[in-house]
């Protein structure tokens, strides 16, 4: 009996081994159900509560970043609103009482009023860095389903006037997760989009959905409504007019840049980044909040982290603490109030010259005007500056290289 144990143990182990190897391969060429589960078609949005049952890290990740509080509903939770409504206000021509949903929380701050089916934008916006209030530009009402509603919600119909969850939820980058939370283990990955494994310029088109302007070439919105459902399947150009400088030169500066905010994606396929493959998600995180601007790096050091060969040479001379993102991301983007807020992603030098050319300063923001320090400083000065920096020694006075007057 004891020859037969070691024999049997063999068999014994044989077995199991046969039984497992039988069922992986059963379970791998399992029939797939039809439908729901084998793709995306048909899928709806189920909202990131959902997601969170299974990626709960990165739903609690993701809650830090700017995107979920793109819109908070105020009623809920009346801690989100960060104006000031206790002070009187000329510009404020509402109450607090009045807010059903908050829009942003980083720079400003807009307000949503219910009306109907629909919600109002009302006409003035908090500025969270100043504490004041801003009117503005525009003071007709604005229906906020017609107008913006695609950019600040997840899973938006606009007809219907209806959405799923307020803010940027996983849904708005990953596409209708229904199907994905009914798909059978080992079929999950072609029940939603996943920008990695896209190419680049796929990819940067779902950022580019809400980072841009123009308009949708069915409806007419100013965001592209078809697209919202098909976004990283479909091409978001066969869906939307995105703005250029041809059909839209009213929203461009003389320079090329981008006029008013949410116009990154524009600006930056007109960069050498975008030529070369950096896109958004080379430079931004998505899930995590590392900075402010969700930079995978802070400041200059994210430039840095590329551009590592650049000497303090000529115009660099000037600045010798570091200033990529001052001088090659100059603030050109106008917000609300008609001030100057979003940074240009061209990654350009914009000269003062050119504002000099182009009758000041209003008519063309530039790279060195934007500066506190030099906010006042003449333009013929900063271009004088500038042409003797680009001498090798910096010779001085620099006033000696003067060159003519510009003929306005």
């Amino acid at each position: 009996m004891k020859k037969l144990t070691p024999l049997i143990i063999i068999a014994i182990f044989a077995l199991t081994v046969t039984i497992v190897i039988v069922a992986t391969f059963m379970l791998k060429h399992k029939e797939v159900p039809e439908g729901e589960f084998k793709n995306m078609i048909g899928a709806k949005y189920a909202g990131s509560m959902e997601c969170k049952k299974c990626h709960e890290r990165k739903y609690l990740e993701w809650a830090t970043t700017l995107h979920p509080k793109m819109m908070q509903d105020a009623k809920a939770n009346p801690l989100v609103i960060m104006g000031d409504f206790d002070t009187s206000s000329k510009i404020r021509t509402f109450s607090k009482e009045d807010v059903h949903y908050s829009i942003g929380n980083l720079f400003r701050q807009v307000y949503l009023k219910k009306a109907g089916d629909d919600y109002e934008v009302l006409p003035a916006a908090y500025d969270i860095i100043s504490n004041k209030w801003e009117a503005f530009i525009d003071r007709q009402k604005k229906s906020w389903f017609k107008e913006c509603a695609g950019c600040h919600a997840t899973g938006v119909d606009p007809v219907k006037k209806t959405f799923k969850e307020a803010g940027v939820g996983c849904e708005a980058c990953h596409g209708p997760g229904s199907n994905h939370v009914k798909a059978i283990a080992g079929y999950e990955i072609p029940t939603t989009i996943n920008p990695q494994r896209m190419t680049s310029g796929s990819a940067a088109q779902i950022c580019g959905s809400c980072h841009s302007r123009g308009k949708d070439k069915k409806s007419a919105h100013p965001y592209p409504v078809e697209y919202m459902t098909s976004r990283g399947l479909s091409n978001l150009y066969l869906h939307f007019d995105v703005a250029d400088t041809k059909s839209n030169p009213d929203m461009f500066w003389p320079s090329g840049e981008g006029k008013y905010g949410y116009m990154q994606y524009i600006d930056w396929k007109a960069s050498q980044h975008a030529q070369a493959g950096i896109t958004c998600t080379s430079c931004h995180t998505v899930h995590q909040s590392l900075t402010t601007f969700q930079t995978r790096l802070a400041g200059d050091q994210q430039c840095k982290s590329c551009h590592t060969t650049t000497e303090n040479r000529m115009a660099h001379k000037i600045h010798t603490f570091g200033s990529c993102i001052d001088c090659h991301m100059a603030r050109t983007m106008t917000g609300a109030g008609g001030g100057l807020t979003g940074r240009s992603h061209t990654f350009k030098f914009i000269s003062p010259e050119l504002s000099l050319k182009k009758g000041g300063v209003k008519n063309q923001p530039n790279s060195c005007s934007g500066c506190h320090h030099h906010k006042d400083t003449p333009l013929e000065d900063l271009v004088e500056f500038l042409d003797a920096a680009k001498k090798t020694d910096m010779p001085l006075p620099y006033s000696a290289h003067k060159r003519p007057p510009v003929k306005k």
